[in-house]
């Protein structure tokens, strides 16, 4: 009989802690934030993009003119963001991830809600203001799937 209620408790716990293994949200990326470079040096732009994704963990995958693919890792959890940049500022665009719960649904991309909190986090360090606040909430990103 205990073997049972063990058994059933268990089978109980893993029930209630399941959702938390698929928690999403829609996938909120800013668009376009205003970074003016001096004398239109577009170096500086890219450099303030790595300088503030090294203070965060983030490491750079591809480097393109024009573009830096920063990658985040926590645990078994990766992110991948495309950081599209020229002389005037930059914008985030979702490259990939692993065992973050992205899907694309008919209302666009959902993904683990962590992602949009890492996402704002390297926003914030770079800097920039950003264009696209006609609204006080943030618009889920048009994403690109890969």
């Amino acid at each position: 009989m205990k073997k049972l209620i063990a058994l059933a408790l268990t089978l109980f716990g893993f029930l209630l802690c399941q959702p938390a293994f698929a928690r999403h949200e829609p996938l909120a990326l800013p668009g376009r934030i205003a970074l003016a470079a001096e004398n239109g040096d577009i170096n500086q732009n890219k450099n303030a993009i790595l300088k503030a994704g090294a203070m965060l963990d983030w490491t750079v995958v591809a480097d393109q003119p024009g573009k830096l693919s920063l990658k985040h890792v926590k645990g078994n959890h990766e992110l991948v963001l495309d950081v599209v940049y020229d002389a005037t500022g930059y914008q985030l665009r979702y490259g990939s991830s692993v065992d973050l719960n992205y899907k694309q649904t008919q209302f666009g991309a959902e993904i683990h809600p962590i992602v949009n909190h890492w996402a704002a986090n390297l926003v914030k360090f770079i800097g920039g203001k950003r264009t696209d606040l006609d609204t006080a909430a943030d618009k889920p990103a048009a994403s690109e799937a890969k």
